[in-house]
Formats: structure tokens, sequence, C-alpha cells
């Protein structure tokens, strides 16, 4: 199951809805690591080894010109005091500190930080935790965190989208760089999220050649559907382009250079916020709709995406419906996995929201492994388990644990 078949394929929608359907009324409120529409006010940040600090005022430029800090740099062609050239890359991510994220946080840290140990580790540089919340929580201290301030500030204890909040956390992160270069460690910026993990290192090709920037091709974003081309158009005229235009993919995994992301931050927060006041558009995108935002920033920006699904993506793949790794570097769990007996007797299941309370973050208890593997086991859907897709999801669960041991070895848990 390395390359899945075409039907196969079709499957990692059917897998994707069934995961967060059943797992909605559990995880979906926790899933927030997102944002959209404030000031900068007095944001707050650790660098690695540093306390916290506050931003001092956006340069008056930002007043002067209006807008934000970003699009001043952007506007000015890209002028900045972080690396430009070279292959390493600055990891970021959003989180909203619930315990459901805080939990899949440390276990990714603890993965990274495997990661940057292999060979090629070191041009994984610089790590930030954009947090949206009103305060610092229990993780900020040991994990490089930025603080933004939350649109939805309810979201510290139960909101039902608190997604919306991710471009506009983003936003803040940048506006912060652009006011103090050093947060930025690198020339590329990899935006990626909680439920991800580091099986290998990453970097990227020189910032200063022709590279296209890359990101990941999602089956259920299609911009083209017809049942939402009205609402499409609304985001993106005609007179743009033709909807195909579109890249079917999200703010992550995606890894841009600097001046990308300065670009498409600000069209990133204003198409998420005329999604947000538009009710026929929050209905028929629904609870991807963020992604969807992101995905017509690129296209107005017209920010070239290098994108490729598995096995030739070089960002992720998504167990259980790819079996091998190819040329992938992450895993990401967004659901989970049954093994079955032939009998129908369940052997063995994972799912990210089996771990969503304030002990598993505070804990940080290991995952099951999966019993060895046997012929005849099929998935929750009915479809086999060969032996490919079972060495990944063992491989994932192996380096989970691996990562916890980590964190807990360094004294992070």
């Amino acid at each position: 199951m390395g390359h899945r078949s075409p039907v196969t394929r079709k499957k990692l929608l059917a897998f994707l809805f069934v995961g967060f359907v059943a797992g909605l009324g559990l995880g979906f409120v926790f899933m927030g690591t997102l944002h959209a529409f404030i000031e900068i006010g007095a944001s707050k940040h650790h660098h690695e080894g540093q306390s916290a600090a506050e931003q001092q005022a956006l340069p008056a430029a930002v007043e002067q010109k209006g807008g934000t800090a970003a699009t001043v740099v952007a506007a000015a062609g890209g002028a900045s005091g972080w690396p430009t050239t070279g292959e390493t890359v600055h990891i970021a991510y959003t989180s909203n500190g619930s315990p459901y994220t805080n939990y899949q946080n440390l276990v990714m840290y603890g993965t990274y930080k495997l990661a940057q140990k292999m060979p090629g580790g070191d041009k994984m540089v610089g790590f930030t935790r954009i947090l949206h919340r009103t305060t610092h929580d229990a993780l900020s201290p040991r994990v490089p965190t930025f603080l933004a301030t939350p649109l939805h500030p309810e979201c510290d204890a139960w909101c039902d989208y608190p997604v919306a909040d991710r471009p506009n956390a983003i936003r803040q992160f940048l506006d912060a760089a652009v006011a103090d270069p050093s947060m930025i460690k690198a020339p590329w910026l990899y935006m990626i999220e909680t439920d991800f993990v580091f099986v290998g290192p990453f970097s990227m090709p020189p910032a200063e050649s022709s590279a296209k920037s890359v990101a990941f091709p999602y089956g259920y974003i299609q911009p083209t559907y017809p049942t939402i081309e009205g609402v499409m158009r609304k985001l993106y005229p005609e007179s743009e382009g033709p909807l195909e235009d579109i890249p079917p993919t999200g703010p992550s995994p995606t890894c841009m250079r600097m001046a990308e992301w300065l670009r498409i931050a600000p069209r990133y927060e204003q198409v998420t916020k005329q999604i947000e006041e538009d009710e026929e558009a929050k209905k028929a995108l629904d609870w991807v709709r963020e992604m969807y935002a992101f995905s017509v920033a690129a296209a107005l920006e017209k920010i070239p995406l290098d994108m490729h699904e598995p096995p030739d993506s070089v960002t992720m793949i998504q167990p259980p419906a790819d079996a091998g790794m190819g040329k992938a570097h992450l895993m990401h769990y967004t659901w989970g996995a049954v093994f079955n007996h032939p009998n129908g007797t369940k052997l063995w299941e994972f799912d990210k929201r089996f771990y969503t309370e304030l002990e598993h973050e505070q804990q940080l208890p290991k995952i099951p492994p999966p019993p060895p593997f046997e012929e005849g086991w099929t998935l929750q859907d009915g479809l086999p388990v060969p032996r490919p897709l079972y060495d990944v999801i063992a491989l994932m669960i192996l380096t989970m644990n691996a990562g916890i041991d980590v964190i807990k070895a360094e004294g992070l848990a």
C-alpha cells in the first residue's frame, strides 16, 4: 500500500470525515491552533534559553502606511534582519494551549529533538510555538513560545471554532519578527501542526535559488467543487483567474520563504475574516474554511507551491491512508487506526482523541504499541492491513514514545 489505488485513495476523505465526525464532540473543541484579526498590542515571546519579554510597539512605518509590519516590510521588498540564504528551516505552529494540543505538542517536540540529532538535522535551526491565548500556559517555560493576543479569549476554555484564530496569530508572530528579526533563525519558515511526528530531518534547497515553496495537497480541499463554486467566486473573483488556480492545500505543512509569508499573511487573515462574516461561506466550507482561506490567499498573491501526494510528497504522509514514508519526513495522525482480527474482534486502536485531559499533558503517558503483525487483519473501514501499513503505524507509535522519553529525560514533562 505504498501507493494507493484510485479507489483506496478515495478512502482518505472517508477516513478523515469518519475520524473527525466520530471524535467531534470530544476533540473538535480542542482543535484550536488557529487565529484571525486583531492589533498586535503587547505580544510576548520566549526564545530558546531566554525568559519572556514584552515586544515593543511596531515600527513607525506601520502607522504611517497603515496595515501591519508584515505588509510594510513586504512592500519594501522584504528587507529584513533574519537569514535570507541557505537551506535551513525555522519550524513554527499554532496552539491554543488546551491539554489536547499540549499533549500532542510535547510528543511532537520530542520527535523534533530526535530528528535534530539525525544526519541533516542540523538544518532545523529554529522552533516556535505560536500560542494564541490570554496568558502563557504551563508549556511556555519549556517550549520556545510566542504569545499572540487571541481574537476569541473564550477559546482559553472552550469555543466552537478556535482554528479561526490561526491566521491572526501567524500575522502577529510575523509582525513581531519584523520588529525583532532575531526571532527568525532561517530563511525558510515551515508551518506545521501539533499532531505531527518527525521521523526524519527536513531541509530545503537554498532560499536564494529558484526553488518553489512546498505544501501538501489535501484531497478534501476542492476549490472547483460545483456546490461551493459560488462561495469560491466571492473569495476569488473571476477577474483573478479560474478557480483551478487555487491550490488544494492549507497553511500546514507549508514551507515558504519569509518574504512569501509576509505577503500571504495579511491576505490569509483577510480572507478568513471574510469567510467568518459570511454565513453561506461558513456553512459551505465548514470546519476546513480556514484552510480554504489560505489556499485562496496563495492564489491571490500568486505564490507558486510545489505539491505532491505520497509517496512523492517531501512533507508528510497520513496513516492509515498511506502505507510508506516515500520522500516524506513527517507523519500526520489526524484520524485514528483500528486493527481488527479476521473474526471482527478489535485487536488494537489509536486515536489522538484518547489524549485530551490535563492529566495526559502533565503525565505524558506512552501510547500502547500494536501487537505483533499477523496476516488477515482489517482496518475500521474493512480494508486489509498489509505488512507495510502495519510497519508505518508501528514506526509512528515507536517514534512518538521515543519522543516522550526525550521530553521526560530533559525534564520538560
